[in-house]
């Protein structure tokens, strides 16, 4: 294993610290905004999941390489300041990285510095649903693998809207019915969060189907190519849930960019996501 470089080491340590996987998110918010004021109520103290760690460590990876390069004289991490991340994520944008990934970049480094940098300080652009390309239309990848060797799990992630994590660890039991057809499922997904997903009215008869005969306690499925782009079932789902819903409600309030708010945020909970423009931008739009 290849020694670490000092910075990298440091980072790495102070992300260890920072480390809190299976803590309260919400009371780490709480914590935050008691120490730093209401100005800042979405920031926690930690690192929540591992999808995140992961995340700022790449980002750690990537902001040393650029300090090694550009600041051959700063050896320690204290020598690092707000305007050497300032610095980096105008670069950054230069060097023509999304705007997803700027933010991606702000947020971890903000979270590594204690920083609190913000993209109009900064002069970075906000992100456009225009740079949004994931699954948007077919790829080079969608036919590489045989669909009919996947026909129940990509029916139940249509139907279900869930992400790829669950289809191999979803068992039966999961489901909950309702009038004699599966109409919610229960998920445990992203940092832990549990859920009840709506399943589509349209499939619940689809789903009782697959359901019949499968194993209480085990997990229904064994393979699930990663070939597969199950962000776009998610995607239909989403669309077809906002779909039903105002069908349901029978007309559609457009108060919040061009959506009904109330729908929205049932489509969101379904979905797992907190943030109506998340759902809007990337999934509806």
């Amino acid at each position: 294993m290849a020694r670490m470089n000092k910075l990298d080491y440091q980072l790495h340590q102070r992300m260890e610290q920072l480390k809190c996987i299976g803590d309260s998110r919400h009371n780490s918010k709480k914590e935050y905004k008691e120490m730093m004021g209401k100005n800042y109520s979405n920031r926690t103290m930690g690192i929540h999941s591992y999808s995140s760690y992961d995340a700022i460590k790449q980002t750690s990876i990537e902001f040393v390489r650029h300090i090694r390069n550009e600041y051959k004289d700063i050896k320690d991490v204290s020598q690092i300041k707000k305007v050497h991340v300032e610095e980096y994520l105008k670069f950054r944008q230069t060097d023509g990285k999304s705007a997803a990934t700027i933010s991606k970049d702000m947020a971890a480094l903000n979270k590594l510095f204690n920083l609190h940098i913000t993209k109009k300080e900064c002069g970075i652009r906000n992100r456009s649903y225009k740079d949004i390309t994931r699954s948007r239309g077919p790829k080079a990848h969608d036919t590489k693998y045989n669909p009919n060797n996947y026909k129940e799990q990509i029916a139940l992630a249509k139907a279900c809207g869930y992400r790829r994590e669950s289809v191999l660890v979803i068992t039966p039991e999961r489901f909950i019915w309702k009038d004699g057809l599966p109409y919610k499922v229960h998920l445990i997904e992203k940092g832990g969060k549990e859920r009840d997903a709506t399943i589509l009215k349209g499939d619940r008869e689809k789903v009782k189907e697959i359901l019949n005969g499968k194993q209480k306690g085990k997990p229904m499925f064994t393979k699930y190519t990663t070939k597969i782009d199950n962000h776009a079932f998610r995607r239909e789902y989403a669309q077809n849930r906002y779909k039903e819903l105002v069908k349901e409600q029978g007309h559609e309030n457009k108060d919040y960019r061009g959506f009904d708010s109330k729908l929205l945020r049932k489509v969101s909970n379904d979905l797992g996501h907190n943030r109506l423009n998340v759902t809007i931008y990337n999934y509806l739009l």
